[in-house]
């Protein structure tokens, strides 16, 4: 299976036609519905997966002790989790969670009634236990989808046909542990699992510009620029230092929506070059980088 990174943007993409959920799209397109070949190698297409992991922006519960922001979703009914927690879902039929306010009703409407993948969620589980430990590794049923999953598989597989599960994401890690769990779940992509990262290399809600012609801020674009040469070129120790670039501040004032990266960088396997699906920027201050490997 490939992993990729997908620089998701506003939750209307869900609903909306344009040039980044094309591209979606056409990755979706890449995924026939049939059992790997070797034929399909030389063709440049996929099996369907078995199942999805996503690991989302929008799922990074607030710990004792962490730092947060409004941007980050925590776990419904709990107002934290002991720091170092990292939970995966395990419902059959994960619920929809709207985690935003202020869009149109209809998207609210919307849903995406994919199965869940509770199978695949115990076997992180039991590949990240060892890096977790001693801080539990917890298993749930009270989180679902958020709007990161769902409002990019709505145009990669529209008709819900491959089962999801989700991995929250501990904010309490410094980057290398997040590109080291990637490396672990790896293996994953040889049962048949593709794992995919949603979030944005830029996120900076603050300083949205909505104007139809907003053009791209220089110290998004500087940071943008630095990462995507960093992956192009493998060079992992930049993307671990990427709180040090001078631009990081307003790129990724918070780092939920960056960290889903570092996932997606160390599942890559050696050699497997950046395969670009969308690029580009929105609002001024988000950037729509999308990346495949694989």
């Amino acid at each position: 299976m490939p992993v990729a990174f997908i620089g998701h943007g506003s939750p209307m993409n869900t609903l909306e036609n344009n040039e980044f959920t094309a591209a979606w799209g056409q990755f979706g397109a890449l995924f026939a519905n049939a059992e790997h070949s070797r034929a399909m190698n030389d063709l440049g297409i996929y099996a369907t997966p078995k199942a999805i992991l996503c690991i989302s922006a929008h799922w990074a519960p607030m710990t004792s002790g962490a730092a947060t922001s409004s941007n980050t979703s925590y776990l419904p009914g709990a107002a934290t989790t002991p720091a170092g927690t990292t939970l995966v879902q395990v419902s059959d039929h994960p619920t929809m969670i709207h985690d935003y306010s202020g869009f149109p009703p209809e998207l609210s409407r919307f849903r995406y009634p994919v199965a869940g993948a509770p199978g695949v969620a115990l076997r992180v589980a039991d590949l990240l236990r060892p890096m977790c430990a001693p801080a539990p590794i917890a298993r749930t049923t009270t989180w679902g989808l958020d709007h990161g999953a769902w409002s990019v598989l709505a145009h990669i597989f529209p008709h819900a046909n491959v089962p999801v599960t989700q991995l929250s994401i501990d904010l309490t890690r410094p980057a290398a542990w997040h590109i080291e769990a990637g490396r672990r779940l790896a293996v994953l992509r040889q049962e048949g699992v593709m794992i995919l990262g949603s979030g944005n290399i830029v996120h900076n809600l603050g300083a949205i510009d909505w104007s139809v012609d907003a053009k791209a801020h220089p110290a998004g674009m500087r940071f943008h620029d630095y990462i995507v040469d960093a992956i192009e070129r493998e060079d992992f120790a930049a993307i671990e230092a990427w709180q040090e670039h001078p631009d990081a501040a307003y790129a990724a004032p918070t780092p939920e929506h960056f960290l889903p990266l570092l996932y997606v960088l160390g599942a890559r396997a050696k050699g497997e070059r950046a395969k670009t699906i969308t690029d580009g920027y929105v609002y001024s201050s988000l950037s729509m980088y999308s990346v495949r490997f694989g």
